[in-house]
């Protein structure tokens, strides 16, 4: 089964995430509100982002990569 495609404000967090920014800059809820922790924890159940700290997993890495590397 494939995984459904992720949203706008996945791909942000994730961004974000991987460039040291604030996960929800860029994002249309500015402060910590449910629907950022519900992003935030949708990136966690994918296994994009691991731990208390947020960090990106490999897998997380790999979603901006260019195809075939």
């Amino acid at each position: 089964m494939k995984s459904k495609p992720l949203t706008r404000a996945q791909r942000t967090m994730l961004h974000n995430a991987l460039t040291g920014k604030p996960l929800h800059q860029g994002l249309r809820a500015t402060a910590v509100t449910h629907r950022t922790c519900s992003t935030l924890q949708a990136l966690h159940r994918r296994g994009l982002l691991a731990g208390v700290d947020h960090q990106p997993t490999a897998a997380g890495r790999a979603v901006f990569l260019p195809p075939g590397t």
